[in-house]
């Protein structure tokens, strides 16, 4: 509650703060060179041709576009290719609820 009244209270104060201080920082004069800008006259100048780029030659899709790769089906790791030929686990479970300590959640 208190990180939501700090963010709306920051939200409403911020634009205050800068309009405060916008009014109490005196403004730089202005310089003579941007003054003489301002009311000279606008001439135009020339403008250059877009220059066009060449296009890059149309790239022709691949001919098996949209069907599977070779292999998708395929498990990536089988045995005999480093896995060991066994299940990970073998016999009793590592747990089980008879094996669980009394007064434990887990126990039935």
């Amino acid at each position: 509650m208190l990180y939501r009244n700090f963010a709306i209270a920051t939200l409403l104060g911020a634009p205050l703060l800068v309009m405060m201080v916008e009014a109490v920082v005196p403004k730089a004069p202005a310089s003579p060179e941007s003054v003489a800008m301002e009311t000279a006259d606008f001439v135009p100048q020339p403008v250059a041709p877009p220059v066009i780029a060449p296009q890059a030659p149309p790239v022709a899709p691949p001919a098996n576009f949209g069907q599977p790769m070779p292999g998708a089906g395929q498990p990536t790791l089988v045995p005999g290719s480093g896995l060991p030929d066994a299940p990970a686990m073998t016999g009793t479970p590592a747990f089980s609820p008879l094996s669980a300590p009394p007064g434990s959640p887990n126990a039935e």
